[in-house]
């Protein structure tokens, strides 16, 4: 929700009330610690994001605040208020892999924990993200982060130490640079086109249109914490940007590959979209774990007794060596990475 603060006083009462229940989230991540693949409930991860999504978001807009008014906080509270976001990020970073049960499930898009990211231009979009391995947390292996970006939305300038890698999954989005301090420099990105922003590079992606578009982001452990705000910037070396088109390949007429080769000194993998018609059945079976986001479309996927239905949104995960087939009901696109 939105908050409203009059005050310098305010915000330090806020950050008072928050301090007082930092033991919620204390307890949300030793839940979260102990979790046994397959035994997750979904209600439970709910429970525990909303505990996560109340902080970071409360945080997010402290932090919002103070830096528009000059607020100027004690040291003592501002480590206070970094602990408490580091622990209510951590628990909206809930690895939700772990409600799948093995050889293969889908995780639905309803069972799928929503944060909020609120720019500090005044409004806000939904995150949500989802581990590439099984372990706890996503930020103990790689991962993707998607964002949901509203009608002409600008997230907030910010830069990291690594390079980041964007694929737009709707329309189009914009890329905005700052070299040298100077006026922003804008590249466009179309559908199933990756905004590159090298290393350090201030940054930010605007939707200029008047509907909702996502965009997915590869991630790296690091590149899940290290995020800086324009006030306080990581030390800016590189100031550039660029666009990735990716390769097309046709297999037949029902079956089109996307790929994206990305390798530099942070990243190496291979980012494929597969697009399939309507009406067709897809097999395979991979001697690595494989991880399927539905961009659009909808599905069944079986193997042997298991049988799914997938949709936009959802995220399937199938362990290695499991044979799967699938058999599109419309016309899909789906998103797997090769690391």
């Amino acid at each position: 929700m939105y908050r409203k603060f009059k005050d310098e006083v305010d915000i330090i009462r806020a950050c008072g009330k928050l301090a007082r229940k930092e033991h919620l989230l204390d307890v949300a991540l030793t839940e979260i610690a102990l979790q046994v693949r397959g035994n997750v409930k979904p209600v439970d991860t709910i429970r525990r994001s909303e505990i996560g999504r109340y902080f970071s978001s409360y945080l997010q807009q402290i932090d919002n605040y103070i830096t528009k008014h000059g607020i100027q906080l004690t040291q003592r509270r501002k480590d206070s208020m970094a602990r408490i976001s580091y622990k209510a990020d951590k628990v909206l970073r809930e690895n939700i892999v772990l409600q799948a049960v093995a050889p293969l499930d889908v995780i639905k898009f309803a069972d799928v924990p929503i944060r909020h990211s609120y720019s500090s231009y005044g409004r806000r979009e939904q995150r949500w993200g989802y581990g590439l391995h099984k372990k706890p947390f996503n930020e103990e292996g790689n991962s993707v982060t998607i964002a949901d970006m509203p009608p002409h939305y600008i997230q907030s300038i910010h830069n990291h130490t690594l390079s980041e890698y964007s694929l737009v999954l709707d329309s189009r989005t914009e890329g905005m640079f700052f070299p040298h301090g100077k006026k922003e420099k804008i590249n466009t990105t179309r559908r199933l086109q990756i905004l590159h922003f090298l290393a350090t590079t201030p940054h930010t992606l605007r939707n200029p249109l008047k509907t909702y578009t996502r965009n997915i982001t590869y991630k790296q452990p690091l590149g899940l914490t290290d995020w800086k705000p324009v006030t306080s910037l990581n030390k800016v070396k590189i100031e550039r940007a660029r666009l990735i088109k990716g390769r097309n390949t046709s297999i037949n007429q029902t079956q089109t590959h996307k790929q994206f080769t990305i390798k530099d000194k942070y990243y190496d993998y291979t980012l494929e979209i597969i697009k399939l018609t309507k009406g067709v059945t897809y097999e395979n079976n991979h001697t690595f774990d494989q991880y399927i986001f539905v961009i659009n479309g909808k599905f069944t996927i079986t193997h042997g007794a298991i049988k799914k239905i997938c949709q936009k949104n959802d995220y399937v995960v199938i362990d290695r060596n499991t044979k799967y087939a699938i058999e599109t009901k419309t016309a899909c696109r789906l998103y797997t990475i090769c690391s």
